[in-house]
């Protein structure tokens, strides 16, 4: 049987845009008619979160959807409140309520949502598996290095280089060389940062830079060369014994020792679809979600960092 909707205006749209926001004060409208909200029941999610698991849809029946399943009352709550709000103001009934189907992107939205939950379980639930399975320890990563790596690790700097074009703009600095044109000088073809006989600086990025570059921005990246991995949680082993695994579909090119208690893994840049799965996948595994930014710093091998030396442990050829 097919039930004719009413159509919902623009006028009324902006009606119940300004009631969500009376409920909700932060919303990301996506659309005219959909945003996202932070959950009302988010202190019930027994799962990780991100911005984007609750939406709001004010086209047909407002409603407010969070594919956490631990949060219904809560969301059915403020769907009630939400309604009510808008029907008062709209005095008209509620009209819409019964006339209610779910619509074409509330449903994709939902398989979406429990799509990436689904990524999400099984990447946490296999950790322990991989942690066994690829168990992988520095001595013996280093031992297997496709690149014999030089036990002095000033040396690793022209190595680490060689990831890159001769033609590549490279951002080499710390982290506060960014934003201004005195900084361009931070922004060179990697034939000029081989001039510097050792890394004059701690951080890099993994991809190239657009041509008279003074910010290290998102915006100005030009070709994201690398996806580099790291956990501030997991130890040396564990996150090697991750690296080993992500290797069975993705070239690994280097592993570099930051001189602290985490390891960086430097992996060709998947393509748009696997980044966004492993985009789900690692943060659950304890990876940090920070540096799927394309402009994100991340340690140079070569450099001093206090007392010690940030190192390679690992390294093939680049490009």
């Amino acid at each position: 049987m097919t039930t004719n909707i009413i159509p919902v205006s623009g006028e009324t749209l902006l009606t119940r845009k300004a009631q969500v926001e009376k409920l909700f004060p932060v919303v990301n409208w996506e659309s005219s008619s959909k945003g996202y909200i932070e959950c009302p029941g988010i202190t019930a999610h027994n799962t990780v979160c991100s911005d984007r698991d609750c939406a709001v849809f004010i086209d047909r029946v407002p409603t407010i959807a969070c594919f956490h399943q631990s949060c219904a009352d809560e969301v059915e709550d403020a769907n009630k409140k939400l309604r009510k709000a808008i029907r008062e103001v709209e005095a008209r009934g509620d009209v819409e309520t019964k006339k209610y189907s779910m619509s074409a992107e509330q449903k994709a939205w939902i398989a979406e949502k429990q799509r990436q939950q689904f990524l999400r379980k099984r990447a946490e639930s296999s950790l322990p598996t991989i942690l066994q399975r690829y168990a992988w320890t520095p001595e013996q990563a280093r031992s297997e290095s496709p690149i014999a790596i030089p036990a002095n690790p000033l040396k690793h700097w022209p190595l680490f280089l060689d990831l890159f074009k001769p033609d590549d703009i490279l951002w080499v600095g710390d982290t506060y060389h960014s934003g201004e044109p005195c900084y361009g000088n931070h922004f060179l073809p990697v034939s000029e940062w081989r001039e510097f006989p050792v890394a004059p600086f701690q951080f890099t990025c993994p991809s190239t830079f657009k041509p008279g570059s003074y910010s290290r921005s998102n915006d100005n990246v030009l070709v994201r060369r690398y996806l580099v991995v790291e956990s501030d949680t997991l130890q040396k082993p564990e996150i090697l014994a991750v690296f080993k695994w992500l290797q069975l579909n993705f070239k690994l090119r280097a592993i570099v020792d930051t001189a602290g208690k985490s390891l960086h893994g430097w992996f060709d840049c998947p393509n748009k679809k696997q980044l966004a799965e492993l985009k789900i996948m690692l943060p659950a595994m304890g990876c940090d979600p920070a540096l799927f930014k394309p402009a994100q710093p991340c340690r140079v091998p070569g450099a001093w960092r206090t007392d010690k030396i940030q190192s390679l442990v690992w390294l093939t050829g680049g490009q």
